[in-house]
């Protein structure tokens, strides 16, 4: 006996009863009631993250695989690669406590100076010094395009192992010359490999043109806000490497 679609929808709710991907007509589009008061200063900028072998999103998602792109914060599994435009760029220092201390994030600060002294107060609170390291970060704050079209802000972080392409990367915009949002560049990973000869997933950045007006337009209109410091990334839920190790490089949770 054939299955009719009501059938269908009912067993589909009976399974997940959220699982509607279409919007319902009784859901008011275009208006944001209850959120007038968020500003960007109450929210973080997702990460593009690479899935790695001990990735916990393997665990979430069986369709993750070493290699593919995700966001940080959605958990959604991006592909293996991924159109970004850089918008602004700003070297970070992340405190960070050793993993097998019961690990920790104490945050992110614009100059070693500052990091130094958040150590300093966290050591004085009883932390073990030894146990608390300052990680320099490049992070590259933009909008990723979407296969749709869509306009996303993001944020890419390369510490330790990541930093070379982050410096490659920079030499590239420089190059082209003229706004760092004048070009989209295609973001993918390769198998790379530490001193230690463990292997590991990298970024690889690759120039791919020039952005759509609108996406120009919107980073422009962005450029602002990523300068002023007031929107921050999702730093505290990516694990630092150890020892630029890539077991340890778990691409966030």
């Amino acid at each position: 006996m054939a299955t009719t679609k009501k059938q269908a929808e009912v067993a589909t709710i009976a399974a997940d009863p959220f699982a509607v991907t279409a919007v319902p007509d009784y859901i008011k589009q275009g208006t944001t009631r209850g959120s007038e008061e968020v500003k960007s200063s109450d929210m973080v900028l997702p990460r593009l993250e690479i899935v790695q072998a001990l990735s916990p999103i393997k665990e979430l998602d069986p369709d993750a695989r070493e290699g593919m792109l995700f966001n940080s914060v959605t958990q959604e599994i991006i592909g293996d690669h991924a159109y970004f435009v850089p918008v602004y760029f700003r070297l970070e220092y992340l405190i960070w406590k050793d993993q097998d201390q019961g690990g920790g994030f104490f945050g992110s600060f614009p100059t070693l100076e500052q990091a130094e002294e958040r150590k300093n107060a966290e050591v004085k609170n009883g932390e073990n010094p030894e146990y608390l390291e300052i990680v320099d970060t490049p992070v590259h704050y933009g909008l990723r395009i979407t296969p749709e079209g869509d306009k996303e802000q993001i944020v890419i972080s390369m510490a330790k192992t990541k930093s070379k392409v982050s410096r490659k990367w920079n030499a590239m915009i420089q190059i082209a010359g003229g706004d760092r949002f004048s070009r989209v560049y295609k973001i993918s990973a390769f198998t790379d490999e530490n001193k230690k000869g463990q292997k590991f997933k990298n970024f690889v950045v690759q120039p791919a043109g020039f952005p759509p007006k609108a996406v120009y337009d919107e980073a422009e209109r962005v450029y602002a806000a990523f300068r002023s410091g007031e929107i921050v990334a999702d730093h505290a839920s990516a694990a630092p490497e150890k020892d630029a190790a890539a077991p340890a490089d778990r691409g966030g949770i």
